[in-house]
């Protein structure tokens, strides 16, 4: 369903096509948030939850997503967007304090396009070292070390304000 703001454009928003889309009922971060699918969650309150990403660009790599499904930013309203990035700007803390990097990356990818791959909107926060940088691609790493960094990320977290 296309948005309901008002928006200055001259012609009205398209709907952003991505080929992931599915009956919310069949969202795999919706069931996520169910408890329905396992993840290994850093962060939740409320409004969000944040779990590692089980196809990382990097150690510590974490999703934060908003409980209330919508696929696109633009199926947020303003005050969901800044909420949403709030939750990512202070899970950024515990990433880079827990995986020991020099840096991250915050992502927000929008339709297929974009390389959204999961219909539901999120963003990335991706821990960045100097050695590494320049690089990115995939890591595939155990059910152990995903338990350990989310541990790791957590304890991180649960120290911040």
């Amino acid at each position: 369903m296309p948005p309901t703001r008002k928006t200055t454009l001259k012609t009205p928003l398209k709907r952003i096509y991505n080929s992931a889309s599915v009956p919310q009922k069949d969202c795999v971060f919706c069931k996520i948030v169910a408890g329905i699918l396992p993840s290994y969650k850093v962060y939740e309150d409320s409004r969000h939850l944040a779990f590692l990403d089980i196809n990382p660009f990097a150690t510590g790599h974490t999703l934060v997503c908003p409980k209330k499904h919508g696929e696109t930013l633009w199926d947020m309203d303003e005050h969901e967007i800044a909420d949403v990035f709030k939750v990512a700007s202070k899970v950024s803390m515990g990433v880079v304090y827990a995986m020991g990097a020099d840096g991250f990356r915050i992502m927000q990818n929008n339709g297929e396009a974009a390389n959204q791959a999961v219909a539901h909107i999120h963003v990335h926060v991706i821990p960045s070292k100097l050695e590494e940088k320049g690089k990115f691609s995939r890591l595939k790493l155990s059910e152990d070390e995903m338990a350990r960094v989310a541990d790791a990320i957590k304890s991180e977290i649960a120290g911040l304000p």
